[in-house]
């Protein structure tokens, strides 16, 4: 995934070119559209924000498949909360677990991977067969029931062209699944540059629950559950873990974790 420099006079998103800064370092800026509400990333300097991920960065997922597994088996069990069947995408599909996991459930399953790196570790590995492609819309003959977009629309430059794609392959009442660090939660908002998951060299938009919504909602998506996920606590100190227990319980039954995955239901 690539991520550059996003210009302080570029438009949002919502067409808006108002912004207000909220924090930043010498390095980047976090800036808010005045008109939205949707938080984004100035990289200082265009170098520092170019990121690829290379055969090095996805060999963790080899190293580690049996903790990734369970992630992703959790994401298809939140799916599966609302749809048992049919064709699905995962738009991002890295090192191809999820699409094995909707496989394995029952599901036709393709994934799209820009990296050449993730999608020959998929192959080699795990045996899944990945579309070594951005996104496209073309590329899909049959409507599809059920689009995963993990991690990912952080990312991504147009969101909107995204969305609109998307809609475009998805069945009539079809489910799109996104899910983004939350930049709305109280440890996001406490720690501010400290957060693990502002990632500004990767991430382009910083989304809330309520930002996130609203951009769907444009796009014709109406919010059906969610659910979300917090940062491994161990690394905390012994004396910290209760405060931060207490968070992860509050959160995961509001959704409003670090992370959230939301279900959307096309209208």
């Amino acid at each position: 995934m690539n991520a550059s420099n996003i210009n302080k006079s570029s438009v949002c998103y919502c067409g808006s070119r108002a912004t207000r800064t909220l924090f930043g370092t010498r390095d980047y800026q976090i800036l808010q559209c005045a008109t939205c509400g949707q938080a984004r990333t100035y990289l200082n300097d265009i170098s520092k924000g170019i990121h690829v991920y290379h055969a090095s960065d996805t060999l963790i997922y080899v190293e580690k498949e049996k903790e990734f597994s369970k992630l992703f088996r959790e994401v298809l069990r939140f799916i599966l909360r609302f749809k048992q069947s049919g064709r699905l995408v995962d738009i991002g599909a890295g090192v191809g677990l999820l699409v094995r996991e909707g496989r394995n459930a029952g599901f036709e399953a393709y994934g799209f991977e820009p990296s050449r790196a993730s999608v020959r570790v998929a192959d080699k590995h795990f045996g899944i067969a990945l579309i070594c492609s951005t996104f496209n819309p073309k590329s899909i003959v049959k409507h599809v029931d059920v689009v995963v977009v993990n991690h990912v629309l952080e990312h991504i430059k147009d969101p909107n062209r995204l969305l609109s794609d998307i809609k475009k392959i998805l069945v009539r009442d079809g489910y799109l699944f996104i899910g983004v660090p939350n930049f709305g939660n109280i440890i996001a908002q406490l720690k501010k540059s400290r957060w693990q998951s502002l990632i500004p060299e990767q991430h382009r938009w910083q989304f809330t629950n309520s930002t996130l919504d609203a951009l769907l909602a444009r796009h014709g998506f109406a919010r059906m559950g969610g659910m979300s996920d917090n940062h491994d606590r161990a690394m905390h100190p012994f004396w910290k873990r209760p405060l931060y227990f207490l968070h992860d319980a509050v959160a995961e039954a509001l959704c409003c974790g670090e992370a959230i995955l939301v279900a959307y239901r096309k209208l």
